[in-house]
């Protein structure tokens, strides 16, 4: 089995720079853009199924790529980590509330509790449970997963058997693609964080690398 997981495309408050977690901003006009290429990618190629995060900057990115003509799953397990009071924040505002909390948060994020928010450690079981569930639901064929860039670096730190707080080792850009070999015995990653698809966006920019922004 294959799992195409796709990091949802630019949302409006990834435009603001703005910390999203489980808040639910839409997709911005560029977002739709990355979708579409995104789309175009997908063309031809059959899926067993689709499921998606319900928080709308993924469902969106889901529906563009699937042109509607196929149902969603729908997972609470595919949504994002919960950030709290962080949430609807950039990170300069949330740096002159919370101090350094978000400096060891990007470094350890096991060791912070944001206030509010969902505990690190929750997440990462979550996530877990959520990946396993449709590995083995889904024994052949393509399985579309659009969810968002905390869920999909939690997903390879467990597939490379590192410590959950090296999330921060794996860079997930938006509308980015990442192709999992789902084997019985073993799991093996084909491609990771792949843009390619948007190199034809004449607009394209490069955006700060945050996982939850």
């Amino acid at each position: 089995m294959l799992l195409f997981l796709v990091r949802h495309a630019e949302s409006t408050w990834n435009h603001q720079k703005k910390m999203q977690g489980q808040k639910d901003p839409p997709l911005s006009p560029f977002g739709r853009q990355e979708a579409k290429r995104l789309a175009r990618r997908f063309k031809g190629l059959k899926f067993a199924a689709a499921y998606a995060s319900p928080l709308k900057r993924a469902y969106e990115t889901a529906e563009i790529i699937t042109g509607k003509k196929r149902k969603l799953v729908c997972d609470k397990g595919l949504m994002e980590i919960g950030l709290g009071e962080w949430e609807g924040k950039t990170v300069s505002q949330i740096k002159k509330t919370y101090g350094d909390d978000f400096a060891r948060w990007a470094q350890m994020p096991s060791r912070v509790a944001i206030p509010g928010g969902e505990v690190f450690r929750d997440f990462i079981a979550r996530v877990k449970t959520t990946m396993r569930a449709i590995e083995r639901k889904h024994r052949e064929g393509n399985v579309l997963l659009v969810c968002h860039g905390g869920v999909i670096s939690t997903y390879a730190t467990q597939i490379f058997s590192v410590p959950p707080d090296d999330i921060w080792l794996f860079t997930v850009r938006n509308a980015s693609l990442t192709i999992v070999e789902v084997k019985p015995t073993a799991h093996r990653i084909v491609t990771f964080n792949d843009t390619g698809h948007l190199a034809s966006l004449t607009d394209i920019k490069r955006t700060d690398v945050r996982h939850v922004a």
